[in-house]
């Protein structure tokens, strides 16, 4: 496996800042055939016709009528011109050293004792077409900031003391091969190994959010692997793989270069043989038309038989102009489940079920009927629920038993996104 960037004979003119950047090609990993490579595929137009076919009709209102035309159209215009996945390359740039780390707060209610680890920009080397922070768009070059280990270091000498969960990372793919194949994954665990040798009492925390497999801690870089750098403060992170319900066939075109479930677990799993807290998932994204009594069994035994103890389960929430995206796969595999899949989103009642970024939520009423069928499937297997403070807030007055489905979590430490307080020092970090 190549270990090592290849720099192009060429650079790029970035356009923004009119500037040469130097392009760098990656080898991917764990690679699946493009989305826009599927046998037998076609674009489909939801425009007037095909709405009143699915039974949208008289259901939504003339702006999302619009909205999903206008979605049909620039699908079309990324299919064809390849733009669905970013490039295998990203260009190299910096970061303020001085400026502070983002809070973790979509919503206004999330805790306000996250900081975020993103050390790149634009868009993210797996690709998922449910991206919440693309929003389906991968045209924007990726980005990755070769200084981004000094920010981070000024960041945690200057949070030392306090209970701090520094999330790497909500924004892209932790473990991407950009991050890699360029070291800066690497060096950010680095500068952790580094601050806790300096600061034993210490009272920050490391949270990952990751889509990889083994084969992508066990890439080297200065002769380290994440596997062995992460085994130096093991204590000190809680890892988290990210595992949504759906079968294979539509994660492969909505993950196209993640590593599989089993790969995923397995990372949880030697992890944990390395001592880090990694006995927890982000059960995300809900897909409504598979989240059917046998694939959430399924999914559960799967969990539970690789030693998952919690969840956090988010129902897919994206603009309008994404959910077209979604449909174009699902109405190539299972055309049935088309209309099923955009009603709960598109009523006129719904409108207001509206998280940041005008992002979109499903129905109330049907997220908590789904809900209730995850949480009877999760204790069964003996796993928790953590849920996001807006979920409860939002769904809260369709059914009380929604402020008390994480009782149980709390009570072994989780809170909100899955974070695992029991891991500060004086357990009185919260989340």
């Amino acid at each position: 496996m190549p270990s090592k960037r290849t720099l192009l004979a060429h650079a790029e003119i970035d356009h923004l800042q009119r500037k040469p950047l130097l392009r760098f090609e990656f080898p991917y990993i764990a690679s699946k055939p493009a989305c826009y490579d599927l046998k037998g595929f076609s674009p489909l137009k939801i425009d007037e016709n095909m709405q009143a076919e699915l039974g949208l009709g008289y259901q939504i209102s003339s702006h999302v009528a619009s909205e999903l035309l206008l979605g049909s159209e620039w699908f079309a215009r990324l299919y064809e011109t390849r733009n669905l996945t970013a490039g295998n390359h990203y260009i190299e740039s910096t970061t303020d050293p001085d400026e502070e780390l983002e809070i973790h707060n979509y919503t206004g209610l999330c805790p306000t004792n996250v900081l975020e680890v993103s050390p790149s920009s634009g868009s993210c080397a797996v690709g998922c077409q449910y991206c919440l922070v693309t929003d389906g768009n991968h045209i924007k070059p990726i980005t990755v900031f070769t200084n981004y280990s000094e920010r981070l270091a000024n960041s945690l000498e200057l949070n030392r003391n306090k209970p701090i969960f520094y999330y790497f990372s909500p924004k892209t793919e932790a473990f991407s091969e950009p991050h890699l194949y360029n070291g800066i994954a690497h060096d950010i665990v680095r500068t952790f190994v580094r601050h806790f040798d300096s600061y034993p009492d210490s009272a920050v925390r490391i949270f990952i959010a990751t889509k990889a497999g083994p084969r992508h801690l066990e890439v080297k870089h200065k002769g380290d692997s994440l596997f062995s750098l992460m085994g130096h403060i093991a204590s000190r992170i809680q890892l988290n793989g990210s595992i949504g319900i759906m079968p294979q066939y539509l994660r492969d075109v909505l993950e196209p270069n993640a590593a599989s479930i089993e790969e995923r677990l397995d990372t949880l799993v030697q992890c944990r043989e390395l001592g880090l807290y990694a006995e927890s998932v982000l059960c995300q994204p809900l897909i409504l038309p598979y989240l059917t009594d046998e694939n959430i069994s399924k999914y559960f035994a799967l969990l539970a038989s690789a030693g998952v103890r919690n969840i956090k389960p988010e129902f897919l929430t994206t603009e309008i102009k994404n959910l077209v995206i979604l449909a174009q796969y699902i109405n190539h595999y299972d055309p049935d489940l088309i209309g099923e899949f955009f009603r709960p989103y598109l009523s006129e009642e719904n409108q207001n079920h509206i998280k940041q970024r005008s992002r979109l939520a499903p129905l109330r009423g049907v997220c908590v009927e789904y809900l209730k069928k995850i949480q009877t499937a999760a204790e069964k297997h003996g796993i928790t629920i953590s849920i996001c403070n807006w979920v409860k807030h939002e769904l809260g007055a369709n059914a009380d038993w929604v402020r008390s489905i994480d009782r149980a979590s709390a009570t072994n430490g989780y809170r909100c996104l899955g974070y695992q307080t029991a891991l500060f020092p004086d357990n009185k970090g919260t989340a």
